[in-house]
């Protein structure tokens, strides 16, 4: 097993399995999007020593990993150290033999000296949510970078770091489950190195974690791979007249330019239980459902158990209890017969953002038991069942992040089965809340840890943003940051790389807490136009069946892997097939190679030198045809391949 720590090309012996995935896990900082000089940071930025940090223009070019925002530290070494970082108090789910901490640093030749500094990443053992020396654990890692003309990526296995304080239980334990703790901080302690006074400037970005290394494209600077097979189709909420939300196909797609088979494909609308002052539920599918499958589009009924007319969080609004005792059941029948009416397939998203503390089904509203959630989300599904209402897709939706920070808060937990679930979901914002404090985040850093969640425990799910919003830039902020039009362009660029996984892009086009509206300027507009609306990744649809990103999977072995040169292609099927078509592909989705292998069999292995490719990301898809019934039919199956 070869062992690494990566900075860029120079290579240290660390603990590190090539053979793990490589997905991005957590966001600390990226930095896109703050405003030039900012000092303070979204959500717990401090420092100490002789170090002061702002937000900088990267003094290098820009490029898909490292934006035009980075962090400028500045060392004036009056007392011989300083540090910067991130207090976080938050729980993440960590496995230290697969995930890495990762982050790009730059010491431009012009310091004269090493940037001699120690990683610390401290764990709550004692759960109260504070540091303490004497009861919990700080692991450190001491780095000595020369300078260089250029950033450098640092990739560092969790199980590498060593216990700087003997004060916790000596084992890296930060989860959510098995009583584990918070993550508490991540700190970068910066010392003066040898006798030299000499001020220095250090710029940092892109600080994260990741299972398996930091996901990446042919180099350290390039985005993850684009899939040839990969897609994300669109859909819309918007506000209409009562009864009238049919219309919003029309409306939405009336605002880019027209386009022969460009429509958005999923349409979302609420609808609580009881409306006007009224705490009997009562309201029911309108016709309006019906008007959207016949002209072809799929209508989501985002289904919130609430009454209208009372704060959501009023002690006359339903609990989980209520649904599990079967106070609702004539009401949920009901609706269940009416959406029996319907000609096609209804996608109900029930509960949604159920990890919050805003709605009254919400755990932390439900004495932080998700097995609560779990039994109410099972006895509506199972109602809908007994009354023969079949012609639905069960939709569990989180939010982007979780409220309050709490062990049981975990989204993973509050699942209700496969046999319960046909589509996973979460939302996405830029910025929501608190609204006296619009914190600007990245596309990255919010959709990351959820996308993570979501395809790590339940791949086996599609995947949807059912509600994805951005606020335009207030008054107040720096005009010369980021805007909400270049928002969507790195929206765009993340969704095919970091989060190729996500089926469907559904835009909360409304004024609520913040605007969301997608024309809320002309750039932005343009923007959403250009990046998204111009781009047939949005509207196509991938007719594979099979798609296996890791080593191993049903039917299709690609071994070694990564590899330098020679690999084998190894198929076993449980019953003959007739024929193979093997296409490579690049980064960018060109085909390198391709092959028609005729041969009637149930298993067969086949041995390809590569040894002339580029070093990077491709994907092997192999093409299975068959013939049944007297009908011809073929399966796909892709695997990534890692050429290093």
């Amino acid at each position: 097993m070869l062992s690494r720590i990566i900075y860029t090309s120079l290579l240290v012996c660390l603990s590190f399995n090539w053979s793990a995935s490589q997905v991005l896990k957590s966001v600390v900082y990226d930095f896109d999007g703050f405003d030039l000089g900012q000092t303070n940071l979204p959500e717990g930025d401090y420092s100490y020593g002789d170090l002061s940090y702002s937000i900088a223009t990267n003094p290098l070019p820009p490029n898909d990993m490292i934006g035009d925002r980075v962090l400028k530290m500045n060392l004036n070494w009056v007392n011989g150290y300083g540090a910067f970082g991130r207090g976080i108090s938050r729980y993440i789910e960590f496995d230290p033999n697969q995930d890495f901490f990762n982050f790009y640093f730059y010491n431009p030749i012009a310091n004269n000296q090493n940037a001699v500094f120690e990683i610390s990443i401290a764990d709550d053992d004692n759960t109260d949510n504070v540091y303490e020396s004497s009861s919990d654990d700080s692991w450190r890692k001491s780095f000595n970078i020369p300078g260089t003309a250029g950033w450098q990526l640092i990739s560092l296995s969790l199980k590498d770091l060593a216990d700087g304080n003997t004060g916790g239980n000596g084992i890296f334990d930060i989860a959510f489950t098995q009583n584990k703790g918070m993550l508490l901080l991540v700190e970068f302690k910066f010392t003066k190195p040898g006798s030299s006074s000499i001020p220095a400037t250090f710029y940092l970005d892109m600080i994260s974690f990741s299972e398996g290394i930091l996901p990446r494209g042919t180099t350290e600077f390039d985005l993850p791979y684009k899939s040839p097979i990969d897609y994300c189709l669109l859909g819309a909420h918007q506000v209409e007249n009562p009864g009238q939300y049919n219309l919003i196909p029309s409306h939405f797609e009336g605002m880019f330019p027209s386009s022969p088979g460009k429509k958005i494909k999923y349409v979302n609308t609420f609808l609580q239980w009881a409306t006007n002052g009224s705490t009997t539920p009562h309201t029911m599918p309108g016709i309006g459902l019906q008007s959207l499958m016949s002209n072809g589009y799929s209508p989501i009924v985002t289904w919130e158990p609430m009454f209208l007319g009372y704060a959501p969080l009023d002690p006359v609004q339903p609990k989980l209890d209520n649904i599990v005792n079967g106070d609702y059941n004539n009401y949920i029948d009901a609706f269940a017969d009416q959406v029996k009416l319907l000609s096609d397939t209804l996608i109900i998203r029930f509960m949604h953002e159920f990890e919050g503390d805003w709605y009254p089904w919400c755990i932390s509203k439900n004495n932080g038991d998700p097995s609560k959630f779990v039994n109410a989300y099972r006895a509506v599904v199972n109602r809908f069942r007994t009354r023969g209402a079949t012609r639905v897709k069960w939709m569990w939706c989180g939010n982007s992040d979780y409220a309050p920070f709490t062990s049981y808060n975990w989204l993973v937990q509050a699942y209700p089965g496969d046999s319960y679930i046909d589509i996973v979901a979460t939302d996405i914002y830029n910025n929501h809340y608190p609204s006296s404090l619009p914190w600007w985040k990245s596309f990255r850093w919010q959709t990351a840890e959820s996308y993570y969640y979501l395809t790590k425990y339940i791949p086996q799910k599609p995947l949807f943003i059912c509600e994805l919003g951005c606020r335009e830039r207030l008054p107040a902020d720096n005009q010369s940051s980021e805007t909400k039009a270049a928002w969507y362009q790195r929206m765009d660029r993340e969704l095919q790389s970091n989060f190729h996984k996500v089926r469907a892009l559904i835009f909360f086009n409304a004024v609520a807490t913040q605007n969301w509206l997608v024309n809320s300027s002309a750039s932005s507009l343009q923007s959403l136009t250009d990046n998204i609306w111009n781009d047939d990744y949005y509207f196509k649809k991938s007719t594979t069946v099979s798609i296996e990103e890791h080593e191993y999977g049903s039917g299709l072995y690609v071994y070694p892997n990564p590899t330098n040169g020679i690999i084998t292609l190894s198929y076993n099927s449980t019953s003959p097939k007739e024929s193979f078509s093997i296409t490579i592909y690049n980064a960018t989705g060109k085909s390198i190679y391709s092959e028609v292998v005729i041969k009637p069999t149930d298993s067969f292995t086949k041995q390809l030198d590569l040894g002339d490719l580029a070093k990077g990301i491709y994907l092997v898809e192999m093409e299975i045809f068959n013939t049944k019934n007297n009908k011809k039919q073929s399966t796909k199956e892709v695997r990534k391949l890692v050429m290093q």
